[in-house]
C-alpha cells in the first residue's frame, strides 16, 4: 500500500514538472514571436510604402536610380577674369618721343607747365616725364621744353590759342614814347635812384609810391618799354626761387614786370631779381589804372 502511494506521488511530480516546462517554453516562444513581429512590422510597412510610391502607374518594374558620375578633377585651373586696366598718369612710351624736327617750346613769362601742355594738346605729366623734371612747377623764363612728337603734330592741326603765350620781347620795345604821348596819355616813370614809381596822366602827376627794384646782381633793365600783358595772379620762378600767386602782374619787358608783393615790406630799397615790387594795395590800383600798351620808362 505504501509502495503504491510512492509511485503515484512520483508520477504526479513528473507530470507537474513537464507541464511547467511546457508552459515556460510556450511563454518564451510567444515572447520571441511577438518581439520578431514588432521588429519586422515597421520595416515591412516602410518598404511597402516606398514600393507603392515608386511603382509606375503602368505597372512596369521601376528602374533604380543611377547616380550621376562625378566629373574628374581637372589639372588645369579654371580661367579667372583678369582685372581691367586702370588708367594712370604715367605717360605711355609712344607719347614720350620728342620731335627733333621743330625747335622746342621756350618758356615765356607767366607760363606754367599746364599752360604749355594745353597749347600742344598734351599733359603736364607727359612734358615733365619727357624733360626729366624733378619739380614740374619750377620753370624759368627762356627754358626750352621738349615736346612729344604726337603733341607737336596735333599742335599744327589744332592750335590752342592762349592769351598768356604772346612772344616776349628780347630787346627793349622800339616803339618809344613820343613827347606828344607823354603830354596827352598815361605813362609810368620808375626812378631807380629814388626807388619811386610815379603814374602820370599827360604831364600831371596822378600817384607816386615807394617801390623795390632789382638788386645790384639782378638789376632792373633801363629803357623805354610798354606793358605787354596783365595777369591778376601769376606764378614766378627762377634759379633760386619759386613763388605762387603773385598778385597784379604787369610784364613790361621779357620776364620783368610791375607786381605786388606779400613777402616783404622793405620798399624804398632794392630787393628784387629785376622786377619792380609794389605794395599790394598800390599794385592793385596801378593794375586797374594802366592798360596793355602803357608806356613804362625806367631810368637811374
Amino acid at each position: 500500500m505504501f509502495e503504491l502511494n510512492v509511485n503515484c506521488f512520483n508520477q504526479s511530480s513528473i507530470i507537474a514538472y513537464l507541464r511547467g516546462a511546457a508552459i515556460t517554453v510556450a511563454v518564451v516562444c510567444v515572447a520571441a514571436l511577438t518581439a520578431l513581429w514588432l521588429v519586422e512590422r515597421p520595416a515591412q510597412a516602410v518598404l511597402a510604402e516606398a514600393a507603392a510610391t515608386e511603382m509606375p502607374s503602368d505597372g512596369s518594374t521601376p528602374t533604380p536610380p543611377v547616380p550621376s558620375p562625378t566629373p574628374p578633377a581637372s589639372s588645369t585651373p579654371p580661367p579667372t577674369a583678369s582685372p581691367s586696366a586702370t588708367p594712370c598718369d604715367t605717360p605711355s612710351a609712344d607719347t614720350l618721343v620728342p620731335d627733333r624736327d621743330v625747335p622746342p617750346h621756350v618758356v615765356q613769362p607767366g607760363e606754367t607747365l599746364t599752360i604749355i601742355a594745353a597749347q600742344y594738346d598734351t599733359s603736364a605729366q607727359e612734358l615733365a616725364a619727357l624733360n626729366g623734371m624733378v619739380d614740374p612747377d619750377l620753370l624759368y623764363v627762356g627754358e626750352r621744353i621738349e615736346l612729344p612728337a604726337k603733341a607737336r603734330v596735333e599742335e599744327t592741326t589744332t592750335p590752342q590759342p592762349n592769351p598768356t603765350t604772346h612772344p616776349a620781347d628780347t630787346t627793349p620795345h622800339p616803339d618809344f614814347g613820343t613827347p606828344d604821348e607823354m603830354l596827352k596819355g598815361r605813362w609810368i616813370d620808375v626812378d631807380l635812384s629814388e626807388q619811386h614809381l610815379t603814374a602820370y596822366e599827360a604831364s600831371s602827376l596822378v600817384r607816386t609810391m615807394l617801390v623795390s627794384t632789382g638788386l645790384p646782381q639782378t638789376p632792373t633793365p633801363v629803357g623805354q618799354f610798354r606793358i605787354w600783358i596783365k595777369l591778376r595772379y601769376d606764378d614766378m620762378a627762377g634759379e633760386d626761387y619759386y613763388i605762387e600767386d603773385v598778385p597784379f602782374v604787369m610784364y613790361f619787358h621779357e620776364g620783368y614786370g610791375l607786381h605786388g608783393v606779400t613777402w616783404h615790406g622793405n620798399f624804398g630799397h632794392p630787393m628784387s631779381h629785376g622786377c619792380v615790387h609794389l605794395p599790394t594795395a598800390e599794385a592793385e590800383w596801378l593794375y586797374g589804372w594802366a592798360e596793355v600798351g602803357t608806356l613804362v620808362i625806367v631810368h637811374e
